[in-house]
């Protein structure tokens, strides 16, 4: 029987490079067709909804001064003025629009599909290959938590500047190019903070296209990239040492506390982090990981053998091209998750599926181009059999992807995909079912979730069980919630009309024993003791939150 070979760079690469860029596109527009009836969650009412900075062209230079979450009066967040600048021009254009602003992540996402396309065939990966990954990349469920969550721009945003600096780089990284490149890097810096590997990812990109890859000289000649980048650490190291400011300090002290559990915990996370990219379901917004103190368990262990596998690879003397564009994948997929794995500094969740979305880029163009090599040595049988193989797994991550936006249609998908897939303890499981019934207006329920947790003898951290008290005072009040805000306007609703305020007030106070320094607690104290005539308590309360504001280096007059 005659076998009927293939050439992987005719594969899927018929057709101009535009043609083959709509295909891709299309491909994204079908799996996102779904999004538009999806509101606002969450930290889309912090930075969008409810910031005041956006509204007015007057407050456009407070914008561009203060962290992205100043315009809500919360102390936290990040110094994103490129971002923020973008949602200040949707905001003029479109007002609150929740279509609108999907439509920005949506166009974002299909550019870097594109650019994406072009940086493969401009490295030099046959272009069959390139197309796969991209296809692949484009389509994976993974990358809802960056499309389809609206806030989440910044990664998207990132991710753009990044392929374009790396393509203005090419082919020959002179100096002249990395000046150039120097634009993209600073706009990307104050797009997402995780931007100060780029230089890095600029290294390996030259490792893997350029003959003198092994000259030293080569690599310093970037140092443009480098000093930027050691830079933009110190002056972030500087104000968090100034301002006592931390990117996490409400989770597990275990884990927040030492060097070597966060280093266990990181390794930790790499065979979950495979299984999501291999098998992507049971996807969450909110992931209840453990913090591994020893390396005498299943997944340290397993994460320790997975890195000492790619660096077996990574190191190995021989390799082919195919060999070559495999480490070039693991190199890229190590260096862009690095500012996520919490092990210098504790991030504000162990595990994010949103933090795959630039790291995945040179994995699977890695990956891919090793396979179309494999399949082109060993004449694997037939370019049908590819092509078929190819499109089940493209309508399969697109099938899949449409099937999570609905998850994120609302809070209350969320909330229910939470409960249902995730093996939370008990405590964090009536903690979100409590938000949950909140949400949806079932006082009576929520209150019970939320005495369960406070009265429960395994009590969960104090700024947890803070929170607690305080969502059970608002349980209490009957308050209309809204994405996890609570809005001055429906406070005051709520009050016109609750009998409870006495209860209320009880369990604000608890919430300030448990953390004193809960700002919001004391707003809303201020709200209901001014709703009840006592100015004097309120002007405390108020004072209490400004102090607060102020000591952690937040506001500014």
């Amino acid at each position: 029987m005659k076998m009927i070979t293939y050439s992987s760079k005719k594969l899927f690469s018929g057709g101009s490079p535009w043609m083959v860029r709509g295909v891709l596109c299309l491909a994204v527009v079908v799996a996102y067709s779904n999004i538009w009836p999806n509101v606002f969650l969450f930290n889309d009412g912090i930075v969008i909804v409810q910031d005041k900075f956006l509204r007015h062209w007057s407050d456009l230079p407070d914008l561009l001064t203060h962290l992205c979450n100043a315009g809500y009066g919360l102390p936290s967040g990040f110094y994103r003025p490129v971002e923020m600048l973008l949602y200040f021009l949707m905001y003029q254009a479109f007002g609150p629009s929740a279509i609108a602003f999907h439509a920005l992540n949506l166009s974002l996402h299909m550019l870097n599909v594109c650019l994406l396309y072009h940086f493969g065939c401009r490295i030099g990966l046959r272009r069959g290959g390139v197309f796969v990954a991209t296809l692949l990349w484009a389509l994976h469920p993974l990358h809802t938590d960056d499309v389809t969550y609206i806030s989440s721009t910044s990664e998207l945003l990132w991710g753009t500047l990044c392929l374009s600096g790396l393509l203005t780089l090419l082919p020959d990284f002179s100096l002249r190019k990395i000046w150039q490149a120097m634009i993209f890097f600073v706009l990307a810096l104050g797009c997402k903070e995780s931007t100060v590997v780029f230089p890095a990812l600029a290294a390996a990109t030259f490792f893997f296209v350029s003959k003198n890859r092994m000259q030293i000289s080569a690599y310093v000649r970037m140092w443009p990239l480098w000093l930027l980048s050691a830079g933009y650490i110190a002056a972030w190291l500087l104000f968090m040492h100034k301002t006592g400011y931390a990117l996490n300090d409400v989770g597990d002290p275990n884990y927040i506390g030492s060097f070597v559990n966060r280093l266990l915990t990181s390794l930790a996370t790499l065979p979950t982090y495979a299984r999501l990219i291999v098998w992507p379901t049971g996807l969450h917004i909110e992931w209840d990981f453990p913090t591994f103190p020893t390396l005498l368990a299943w997944r340290p262990l397993a994460g320790v053998l997975m890195v000492g596998l790619c660096l077996l690879q990574i190191f190995s003397r021989k390799k082919s091209q195919q060999g070559l564009a495999l480490s070039f994948g693991l190199l890229w997929f190590a260096v862009a998750l690095s500012p996520y794995t919490g092990i210098i500094t504790p991030v504000d969740a162990v595990i994010n599926e949103g933090w795959l979305y630039v790291p995945l880029m040179g994995l699977f163009l890695g990956v891919t181009e090793m396979a179309a090599g494999f399949f082109e040595k060993k004449k694997f049988a037939a370019k049908p059999v590819v092509s078929f193989i190819v499109a089940a797994l493209a309508l399969s991550l697109g099938t899949t992807t449409f099937l999570q936006n609905r998850i994120w249609r609302t809070p209350e998908t969320l909330y229910q995909n939470n409960v249902q897939d995730q093996d939370w303890g008990r405590g964090e499981r009536d903690y979100i079912l409590g938000l949950f019934y909140l949400h949806r207006g079932d006082f009576d329920e929520a209150t019970a979730q939320f005495q369960d947790l406070v009265d429960h003898p395994d009590a969960p951290s104090a700024p947890r069980l803070a929170s607690a008290h305080m969502w059970l005072a608002m349980t209490w009040l009957h308050a209309d919630i809204k994405n996890n805000m609570i809005m001055p306007e429906a406070l005051d609703s709520a009050l016109r009309t609750s009998p409870h305020i006495p209860e209320a007030i009880s369990e604000l106070g608890k919430a300030l024993q448990e953390n004193p320094d809960f700002y919001q607690v004391h707003r809303i104290l201020a709200v209901i003791y001014r709703y009840q005539g006592n100015s004097v308590m309120a002007d405390f309360h108020d004072r209490e939150a400004t102090e607060i504001l102020q000591k952690q280096g937040e506001l500014k007059r």
